[in-house]
């Protein structure tokens, strides 16, 4: 007897959490540069959201690994952008969010 044991493939989580955080990115890099003309707090909430960004991609790459725990570093991670840089952020922080939700409801 031979145990059929399928893999779900995880490319939807992949690729919504690195569009998302591609997005993200840019978002953060709008919020340097608007915030260096107007204010260093939303410079520093800028590298905040680039940070965000960076772990969304990261957590999207170990999503492959081990679903469940990339699923709630991507939740974070959405949760974190959305935080940081709010309107800037937020088509990011819905694709890293959607991503991590998957992660965790997908079997």
């Amino acid at each position: 007897m031979t145990a059929d044991i399928k893999k779900t493939s995880r490319t939807i989580e992949l690729v919504l959490g690195i569009v998302g955080g591609i997005f993200g990115l840019l978002g953060g890099i709008f919020a340097v540069i608007f915030g260096s003309l107007a204010s260093a707090d939303i410079v520093i909430l800028g590298i905040s959201a680039i940070l965000a960004s960076i772990v969304g991609i990261v957590a999207a790459v170990y999503v492959t690994k081990n679903p469940k725990a990339g699923g709630i570093i991507l939740i974070i991670s959405a949760i974190w952008l959305l935080i940081s840089i709010s309107l800037f952020g937020l088509l990011g922080s819905i694709l890293i969010g959607i991503g991590g939700i998957l992660a965790i409801l997908r079997k």
